[in-house]
């Protein structure tokens, strides 16, 4: 009797790290950052990941561990997958700790093989930041090499004051990938991850980024760069990521 294939994709330890320029009128403060994350599939429609990350910029700094999950169900068609992130930590700005936390909840519906649909939750609790941020998404493939994303978020509860819509365009080329994207609104600065810690108010954004990755046959490597831009403030960001691929999979054990 022939050894059933082991049809799991391949686990995934992502290292990454950023440097980002921070100009608050007129000052620049620079930044950076890192983290490392690791999924493991129990199946191939059951996820589990753990990972960590710390963040700094100006006088703020701030480090969380992080959990998530995803369940699937059905073919590409009509597939449902349910997912959740839970990132727990504190940080410190200028000697004054504070709390880091935040749960997600969502979920994602195939229509069609090129069609999709995410519901998400998000509660944000950041210092004296505190609601939840659900988001709609929808997706849609042209082709098995293009896609277009775009998404709205309006808080509700709480302190945040955020709505942002956004959009992206991925292509997924033969030798390497490509994703641009926009998105404009306006936010609580502790939701993007803008100095958590820093009392300040709710401001009209603009934000662009673009990156590109490559795929190799252990690995994959993405570089990406992002612009913020608020009222009060200029971000840049570059961030650097690399990610494995650790066991065999596809193959009789």
């Amino acid at each position: 009797m022939a050894a059933e294939i082991d049809a799991r994709p391949p686990d995934k330890l992502t290292l990454s790290g950023n440097g980002s320029r921070l100009t608050d009128v007129g000052v620049d403060e620079d930044g950076y950052g890192g983290s490392l994350n690791y999924l493991h599939y129990f199946t191939p429609d059951v996820i589990v990941g753990v990972g960590g990350e710390h963040q700094a910029i100006a006088d703020s700094s701030w480090s969380f561990g992080s959990i998530r999950a995803a369940v699937g169900h059905g073919d590409s068609a009509s597939r449902l997958t349910v997912f959740g992130e839970f990132h727990y930590g504190d940080g410190d700005e200028n000697d004054r700790k504070f709390d880091y936390q935040i749960g997600v909840l969502g979920l994602s519906k195939s229509f069609t093989s090129k069609f999709s649909v995410q519901l998400e939750g998000r509660q944000i609790d950041i210092d004296t930041s505190h609601g939840n941020l659900p988001k709609l998404g929808l997706t849609y493939f042209w082709s098995p090499r293009l896609s277009t994303s775009v998404s709205y978020a309006d808080s509700v509860g709480g302190n945040l004051g955020t709505e942002i819509a956004t959009v992206r365009l991925d292509h997924y080329g033969q030798h390497v990938n490509f994703l641009i994207g926009a998105a404009a609104g306006r936010a609580d600065p502790s939701v993007l991850n803008l100095q958590p810690g820093v009392t300040l108010p709710v401001q009209d954004l603009k934000q662009g980024f673009i990156g590109i990755g490559k795929v190799f046959a252990k690995g994959e490597v993405q570089l990406l760069g992002d612009y913020l831009e608020l009222e009060s403030s200029e971000k840049v960001t570059v961030t650097l990521s690399f990610t494995a691929y650790l066991g065999s999979r596809g193959r009789a054990p």
